[in-house]
């Protein structure tokens, strides 16, 4: 297997031009995200792939796509690299289809992507417009279908990540449903999942599948005390080197700020009512 390099990038957060950053935001959004393919190219980072794991824009208005669109081909232009993306839960669907890929909306957007050694499988999470995760059947079945054909070890991304020990306290905002995307994994060769979504970094290991969180590119929420997070600004993004077998991660950190600029009150951590899971994802299937 030849070496293959991947950057993450998540939890970009762009909002509508001369509105005010996300949660108080002391330096703007896109500054930042321009800050990570500058450092990209700067540094000859040199990646196969570029992924950015959802969040795209705070606002999910058709217009931030589009921008984002231009500032995607760009970097790709600049990089000589392709730049995929997915959503998250401040996403908008239908702005999305229409902004950034110019095309009727669909419920859901997932998909994969082969390299000559590696399946990428692309996953949504989104669950309506609430902050939790979720995958619907027909996704789990796709996944399940992909899985079994393929001849090649695999990597997802998606942006809710699954339960781990790093996010035991985030019960109430990660992937509701993540026992049945394990059963859907489990005896294939899925090697690592990419997540991003709680905006700090954390590494664990689950049946021996790696689990990467990535932090934010907008700003970094300390969530040591479960019941009261605290938000700074930061930016970062991730190095995915896989060389053979062999999966190693590296954290680029070009900004963390010391000043808290927001903080969040979480009076329960648990998870979410699955009824309640359930029914937004039927509302948002239509």
């Amino acid at each position: 297997m030849a070496n293959y390099k991947i950057v993450q990038i998540s939890d970009t957060h762009l909002t509508v031009d001369g509105a005010k950053p996300a949660n108080h935001q002391l330096i703007d959004p896109y500054e930042k995200l321009q800050s990570v393919f500058d450092d990209i190219y700067v540094t000859n980072v040199d990646p196969d792939l570029i992924v950015i794991t959802g969040d795209l824009v705070h606002n999910g208005d058709e217009d931030s796509y589009r921008h984002f669109h231009h500032i995607v081909q760009r970097e790709e232009e600049r990089l000589m690299t392709p730049i995929e993306v997915i959503l998250g839960n401040q996403d908008r669907t239908d702005q999305f289809y229409e902004g950034y890929l110019g095309k009727p909306s669909l419920p859901r957007y997932y998909f994969d992507v082969q390299s000559n050694d590696w399946h990428l499988y692309f996953l949504d999470t989104k669950c309506g417009d609430i902050e939790q995760g979720y995958l619907d059947q027909a996704q789990l079945e796709w996944l399940s279908d992909r899985l079994s054909h393929s001849e090649k070890p695999g990597l997802i991304f998606m942006h809710h990540p699954l339960l781990g020990a790093p996010v035991k306290q985030m019960k109430y905002s990660i992937l509701q449903n993540g026992d049945e995307l394990k059963r859907v994994i489990s005896g294939t060769d899925v090697r690592a999942i990419f997540s991003g979504h709680v905006h700090f970094a954390n590494t664990y290991l689950q049946n021996g599948v790696l689990n990467v969180v990535a932090d934010s590119t907008a700003y970094h929420i300390n969530c040591a005390n479960p019941h009261q997070h605290f938000v700074v600004d930061g930016t970062s993004y991730n190095i995915v080197h896989l060389d053979g077998d062999e999966i190693g991660v590296e954290q680029r950190l070009l900004r963390l700020g010391t000043k808290t600029i927001n903080t969040f009150k979480i009076p329960n951590t648990n998870f979410v009512d699955p009824k309640l899971m359930k029914r937004q994802m039927e509302n948002a299937m239509g």
